[in-house]
């Protein structure tokens, strides 16, 4: 059967290699085996990895057909909500095991090329980087002379990325257009029992293996604009500290920063975000520093 989406890069011009190598049954077989090593639950179909498994080489057959083809179409999703601190809950959205193994083959496709893309002020959610890399960097820029820190979150994230910039930055970066269009299918595909009445689509919520990736890539333009030599940006996903030396830096770096995220649709969580110092001392991403010490803060 003739493929419905076209193989618009090939292996040659492309950093990436054929899109349909992402979706070879040995690439999905490397993807079912982390899908099952994260031991989910079952999606809107009410499948588990279990029941997957016991016809395992059929369902990967089947998959890599739909995906080659392009027949493949996402299943709706579910969403639950999960604890966050003491008094706050996010959602969660959870995927059919075919569409997780379908993401998780997508992710593996892209991200080693993504991944030389990407910033060293960007810590999270990347190979080889940890949230004691992240804070080894905060304690160079203080060796260096910072004092002032901003302390930023970006008010949810996750919820609030645009999917037209999304598919935009994916073209930008050459994705083949067959990768770009299941992306799409992804962002748009239904929420079941949407809990909020202006999100009704899965979107890059969390939950899925590709929504860790695309966050980096959606918030690389604002790395890039926050690499100013006065300020040392810190990123750890949607959570990240702006270092320097003086307090008027600081503050110019905050309206600096605030201007290049709502350039993207995106805003700092004003009850999470503030001007601070190493004297007074601060939190990031699991790692205390105060004055010229530093540690790690046990759950």
């Amino acid at each position: 059967m003739k493929a419905k989406f076209p193989s618009l890069i090939t292996h040659l011009q492309s950093p990436y290699g054929p899109w349909q190598s992402a979706y070879s049954e040995d690439a999905l077989r490397r993807a079912w085996t982390a899908v099952r090593g994260n031991q989910g639950g079952s999606g809107s179909d009410g499948q588990t990895i279990a029941q997957f498994e016991t016809e395992l080489e059929q369902n990967l057959h089947r998959l890599h057909l739909e995906l080659v083809n392009g027949q493949y179409r996402p299943q709706p999703v579910k969403q639950i909500l999960v604890p966050k601190g003491d008094t706050n809950w996010r959602p969660l959205t959870l995927w059919t095991i075919r569409d997780r193994v379908a993401q998780r083959a997508t992710y593996d496709y892209l991200e080693p090329v993504f991944d030389r893309q990407f910033l060293p002020c960007s810590f999270g959610f990347r190979h080889g980087r940890s949230t004691r890399d992240a804070a080894m960097a905060i304690a160079q820029a203080r060796e260096q002379g910072a004092f002032w820190v901003l302390d930023a979150d970006i008010k949810d994230c996750f919820g609030q990325m645009r999917n037209g910039i999304v598919l935009k930055q994916l073209a930008r970066w050459h994705v083949p257009r067959a990768i770009r269009e299941l992306i799409r299918l992804w962002l748009n595909a239904k929420i079941g029992n949407a809990w909020r009445p202006d999100q009704t689509t899965a979107s890059t919520s969390q939950g899925s293996a590709l929504s860790p990736l695309l966050c980096n890539m959606y918030l690389h333009s604002f790395d890039q604009a926050m690499q100013q030599r006065s300020i040392t940006l810190v990123r750890y996903a949607d959570d990240f500290v702006i270092l320097a030396q003086h307090q008027t830096a600081i503050k110019w770096a905050r309206y600096w920063a605030a201007a290049n995220l709502k350039r993207i649709g995106l805003s700092m969580h004003q009850d999470k975000t503030g001007i601070t110092n190493f004297d007074k001392g601060f939190l990031f991403v699991g790692w205390f520093f105060v004055k010229g010490e530093m540690y790690q803060v046990k759950k």
